[in-house]
């Protein structure tokens, strides 16, 4: 994912069309941290029912338990759906006002700053780059956000369930780092390859249909058929390489989660035989353990996002 040169004043230059809606945000940003913590209270609302009503046989309170949940899921998606529906029209109404501020300022610019810059690369800016902004805004906020708070709501609930379980689950931490950083690097170079072979693709295209009677006229459609299937070959290529090790990261952290349950379940069976901790408490680990990587692996996604949402952010303020 292509960085942006100065991410930090493509940010302060992109907030103000946030501004306006802060009111919007603010509730946004409630209704997130009110579905982090309901997704946090139903591992351990499980690991209760396992201790006290399962072990104890007691089928009326296990009952009262499990409605509870199903309350607390119940409302957990609600806030979340409606935490994204808000976000997304804040977006759309934010980016609307920076798409009419970039073709109202491209109208004043003289002829020869189009003469300097080719037709296909002013509509990536309006198009492609805008979207890209899209993306981070409307999706990926919220996500951040909740990714952080369910991370740190998750060490905070298992040091407190068990200090030694919870050691357990930091050793997946810094290799999960680790593999992102290598994937992500990877990533980044086979996309940023891909981005400049397909604005090469696109600008081909445009001048071919916008030429179609010169080409016709001095006879040079093989040549730009050739020249199409060369650039073409191009995109292929970079785009099975940054694909390839995009790809490569599921299956990888997939792994990793796996190795966090087997460690878990292993470390918590060895406490729960000598009745160090329960066996509610294992179970409430395990789930809070595929929690914690799921997190991880969105805010390596999210950064990529981020990252491409203030380039493109400072492509579209380069020209405004």
């Amino acid at each position: 994912i292509e960085k942006a040169q100065q991410p930090g004043q493509a940010l302060r230059r992109l907030l103000p069309y946030l501004l306006p809606y802060r009111i919007g945000m603010s509730i946004v940003l409630l209704m997130v941290v009110i579905y982090t913590l309901l997704g946090l209270l139903g591992p351990y609302l499980m690991g209760v029912a396992i201790d006290r009503f399962i072990s104890g046989k007691d089928l009326v309170g296990l009952g009262r338990i499990a409605l509870l949940m199903l309350g607390i899921y119940l409302l957990n998606n609600f806030f979340q759906a409606t935490s994204n529906w808000l976000m997304a029209r804040i977006s759309q109404s934010a980016l609307k006002d920076l798409r009419q501020d970039l073709f109202q300022h491209l109208q004043t610019l003289s002829l020869s700053f189009f003469d300097r810059s080719p037709a296909g690369e002013l509509m990536s800016r309006l198009t492609n780059d805008i979207e890209a902004i899209n993306q981070a805004v409307s999706q990926n906020v919220t996500g951040l956000i909740a990714s952080i708070l369910t991370l740190v709501g998750i060490l905070i609930a298992m040091f407190v369930l068990n200090p030694w379980l919870a050691l357990a689950t930091l050793i997946v931490v810094p290799v999960m780092v680790w593999f992102t950083e290598f994937v992500a690097r990877y990533t980044r170079r086979g996309f940023r390859t891909l981005q400049k072979d397909l604005g090469s693709l696109n600008g081909l295209m445009e001048e071919a249909i916008s030429g179609q009677k010169v080409i016709h006229a001095f006879r040079r459609s093989d040549a730009v058929v050739d020249a199409f299937r060369r650039e073409n070959e191009a995109v292929y290529n970079a785009g099975v390489y940054a694909n390839t090790y995009a790809m490569l990261l599921m299956p990888l952290t997939n792994v990793l989660g796996n190795f966090f349950i087997i460690v878990l379940a292993g470390l918590g069976g060895w406490l729960a035989l000598r009745n160090l901790v329960s066996v509610g408490t294992i179970a409430t680990f395990i789930s809070y353990g595929q929690n914690f990587i799921q997190p991880l692996r969105q805010l390596a996604n999210l950064y990529n996002a981020i990252q491409a949402a203030l380039a493109g952010a400072e492509r579209v303020f380069e020209i405004i």
